[in-house]
């Protein structure tokens, strides 16, 4: 397992450098971001990045 760092929106919220994220455990970036809206209830998923390690 890899682990992922997704950065999501809120409803209502607009983009930002300063976005939300969540990191993830999950075998692949597709699945990291499905978790994510899963987890947090967001509404859009707007970067997945692979944390090293």
């Amino acid at each position: 397992m890899n682990s992922y760092r997704c950065y999501y929106l809120m409803k209502g919220e607009e983009p930002s450098p300063l976005s939300s994220f969540i990191q993830i455990q999950a075998p692949d970036a597709v699945s990291a971001a499905q978790q994510a809206m899963h987890v947090t209830g967001c509404v859009a998923v707007t970067d997945v990045v692979r944390v090293p390690g």
